[in-house]
C-alpha cells in the first residue's frame, strides 16, 4: 500500500481525474480508512483529499464486490510469484472481510496456490475449510476464456492435481461423492470417454475420445437444466471402486453395466457411452443413454460429417441426446451451442490434446509438453491447448 501512498502525496496537486479515480480504486481495495488518513499526513492539499475520502465512500458503497487486493493475488498467480499470493489470500481468507463469493474465490486461488507450489496437503485443507462452511459448494467447472479476461485464472483449473485435492478432501470430511440436483427438474448425466472404431488414423485418434468426452461436457455444461458430473469425480470413483480389470493409460474405465452402481454414488441418472469413427473424408459419432437405474440403452443418437467439423458435429449430438432425455433448452443456450459449433479448432489438435491428458495422467508432463506444442503448431490460438502447456510448465 506504501507505493500507492506515495504516488499519492507526490501527485496529489496535480493529480488528474483519470489519475484521482486510479488512486482511488487502490485505495478502495484495502477498505481501511488508516491508509487514507497517512496519505492525507503526507498531502498539502486538503481540499483534493477531502474530495478522495466522500468519493471513496461513495465508492465502497456502489462498488461491493470490488477487491482490489484479490485482483492483486490473481496478477501474482498469472505471473507465477505464488508466495506473494499466498500471502495476500491467506490474510483475505483469515479476516473475513470478504462476501461469501468472494471468499470462496480468495479459498479457492489459495488452494491454486499450495497446488502450484507443490503442498497438495495444505490445498486438501483450503477444500476441507470449503466444504465445511458451505456446504452448497460446488468445485468449479474449468471452461477456457476465449479471449481471456484480465486477470483470468480459469487457466490452473486444469492442473492435474486440484481436483483430486478437493475430492480427496472430500472423502476425508466423510461427504458423499453424489452430486446433488441444484435445482428442481435438473437432471444430471455422466459422460464416459468415447471409444475409438476409426479405420482411417486410429493410432493418431487413439485418445481423441477423452477430448470428445470434454468437448461434450463443455456443450453440456451450457444447459441450465442438466448438471455434468465432472470428469475427475468420475475418474476418481471408478478408481477407488475399481470395478473392473479393464484400463487405459493406467486408469480404471467403465462399461454400461457399471452404471447402476456408478451412478448411485454419483447421482447420475444417465450415462453417455459413444464410439466414432474416422473413414476417409467422413467422421461418424455415435451414442447411447444408458439409464442408471437399470443399465439398459433407451436412446440412441448419431451424427455425420466431415472431419474439420468436429465441434459442429459435437453440438448436434448435443441437442439430440438432450432431446432423448426431454430437455428443454432455451433460445439464448441454443445460439451459445452453435456459437461453440463454429470454433475452427481441427480434430488432430484435439487428438493431440488427448494425447497430451493422457501422458499427464501418468505423470510424464514433458512428453504431455511435447503433444500440446504440436497441438498449438496445427492450431494457434487453440485455448485449451494454451492453458494446459501453461500449467504444465510448472511441473517440469
Amino acid at each position: 500500500m506504501t507505493f500507492i501512498l506515495d504516488e499519492f502525496a507526490l501527485n496529489m496537486t496535480s493529480l488528474s481525474l483519470k489519475q484521482f479515480f486510479g488512486v482511488l480504486f487502490r485505495c478502495h481495495s484495502v477498505l481501511n480508512f488508516s491508509y487514507i488518513m497517512e496519505a492525507k499526513m503526507k498531502s498539502s492539499n486538503s481540499a483534493l483529499f477531502f474530495a478522495l475520502l466522500l468519493a471513496l465512500s461513495t465508492f465502497s458503497a456502489t462498488q461491493p464486490g470490488e477487491n482490489v487486493e484479490l485482483e492483486e493475488a490473481k496478477i501474482h498467480l498469472n505471473e507465477g510469484n505464488t508466495k506473494k499470493a499466498t500471502d495476500i489470500l491467506k490474510r483475505l481468507v483469515a479476516t473475513r472481510t470478504l462476501s461469501t463469493e468472494s471468499h470462496i474465490e480468495a479459498s479457492e486461488l489459495l488452494a491454486v496456490a499450495y497446488i502450484f507450489d507443490g503442498d497438495d496437503e495444505e490445498a486438501e485443507d483450503v477444500f476441507a475449510n470449503l466444504i465445511n462452511e458451505h456446504k452448497e459448494y460446488r468445485y468449479p467447472h474449468y471452461q477456457p476464456q476465449k479471449p481471456p479476461k484480465s486477470n483470468d485464472t480459469s487457466w490452473c483449473w486444469t492442473h492435474p492435481h486440484l481436483a483430486r485435492s478437493y475430492l480427496t478432501a472430500l472423502k476425508k470430511a466423510g461427504a458423499s461423492l453424489k452430486l446433488e440436483p441444484p435445482g428442481p427438474g435438473i437432471q444430471t448425466i455422466a459422460i464416459i470417454d468415447f471409444e475409438n472404431n476409426s479405420i482411417d488414423d486410429a493410432e493418431k485418434l487413439n485418445n481423441f475420445g477423452r477430448a470428445l468426452a470434454k468437448i461434450m461436457i463443455s456443450d453440456f455444461v451450457v444447459l441450465s437444466k442438466l448438471q455434468v458430473v465432472e470428469r475427475e469425480r468420475l475418474q476418481f470413483l471408478l478408481d477407488e471402486l475399481e470395478l473392473t480389470d479393464k484400463k487405459v493409460g493406467g486408469k480404471q474405465i467403465m462399461d454400461p453395466s457399471s452404471a447402476p452402481r456408478v451412478g448411485k454414488f454419483l447421482g447420475a441418472q444417465s450415462f453417455i457411452f459413444g464410439s466414432f469413427i474416422k473413414l476417409g473424408k467422413t467422421f461418424r459419432i455415435d451414442a447411447r443413454i444408458v439409464k442408471t437405474e437399470t443399465g439398459e440403452i433407451f436412446k440412441t443418437a448419431s451424427v455425420e460429417g466431415k472431419p474439420q467439423d468436429i465441434l459442429k458435429l459435437a453440438s448436434e449430438l448435443t441437442l439430440k441426446i438432450t432431446k432423448g432425455l426431454d430437455i428443454d433448452i432455451k433460445k439464448a443456450e441454443r445460439k451459445k451451442l452453435e456459437e461453440m459449433g463454429k470454433d475452427r479448432v481441427p480434430l488432430e489438435a484435439w487428438a493431440l490434446l488427448g494425447d497430451a491428458e493422457s501422458l499427464s495422467d501418468q505423470e510424464q508432463y514433458k512428453d504431455a509438453s511435447k503433444k500440446l506444442k504440436q497441438a498449438l503448431a496445427v492450431a494457434p490460438e487453440f485455448q485449451q491447448a494454451k492453458d494446459m502447456l501453461r500449467v504444465l510448465e510448472h511441473l517440469v
